[in-house]
């Protein structure tokens, strides 16, 4: 069984790592302690099940679910908390299998790997459905720290297969670890190449050009490209 452990406390994570790896067919592949580095291990191990803390460092812990796509690999979760106790309604309510709260007991971390085992030897069951609620804010990474940027800061949005995502605004641009898949369908951006997205409301001119492509001015005197395969759902968003 693989596992992935997030918890932004070193000891907590220890003490954890531990009791899990006490069972002898527990791997606990990787360990984080936000929510960034947590997403970059699901991706890169695809592990069974993560073990996740609720408070992390400017999040808690249910964003994690939030900034995954729908059809990545998706794992079991069992949320780990010392914060109070509705969370554990929360968790449930959020499609987790199981809620531990610390101290985690080794008695009660068994009876959870019980049903986790007893969960992966159903080879067709998948985790249950991650919620889909739409994001409010984007969060990036700009000079060493995390910042939200508001949807409505947002002029569109491109993608470099060496560097990665950045949410362009009017007077600056920030690297995000969110995929264009995940921001197509949690937020009103709008596809409109391979590449690139657009707010709707960032829009100034739209330009038709030869060849069946087109161009997005924004307010601030941005060009965005339209690709032709995009041009007609495009102007349609626009009322065209």
């Amino acid at each position: 069984m693989k596992v992935v452990v997030i918890e932004d406390e070193p000891f907590a994570r220890k003490e954890l790592i531990e009791l899990l790896e006490a069972h002898g067919d527990i791997n606990v592949i990787a360990e984080s302690g936000d929510v960034f580095s947590a997403l970059r291990a699901v991706r890169k191990y695809q592990p069974d099940v993560m073990f996740l803390d609720i408070i992390l460092p400017g999040h808690d812990g249910f964003t994690l679910l939030d900034y995954m796509e729908a059809d990545e690999h998706r794992p079991h979760v069992v949320i780990v908390s010392g914060g109070p106790s509705d969370f554990a309604v929360r968790a449930f309510g959020e499609g987790v299998l199981d809620y531990l709260a610390k101290p985690v007991e080794e008695d009660r971390l068994s009876l959870t790997i019980k049903r986790i085992q007893d969960q992966l030897l159903k080879t067709t069951e998948k985790a249950l459905p991650y919620p889909g609620r739409q994001l409010e804010r984007i969060p990036c990474i700009f000079n060493r720290r995390i910042k939200f940027v508001k949807l409505e800061e947002i002029e569109f949005v491109r993608s470099n297969t060496n560097a990665g995502v950045f949410i362009v605004c009017q007077e600056n641009e920030y690297f995000t670890e969110l995929t264009l898949k995940t921001l197509v369908a949690k937020t009103n951006l709008i596809q409109c190449g391979r590449q690139y997205l657009f707010a709707p409301d960032a829009v100034d001119e739209y330009r038709k050009k030869d060849n069946g492509l087109a161009e997005i001015h924004t307010h601030s005197k941005k060009t965005v490209p339209v690709a032709r395969h995009y041009r007609s759902n495009v102007e349609k968003v626009l009322g065209l």
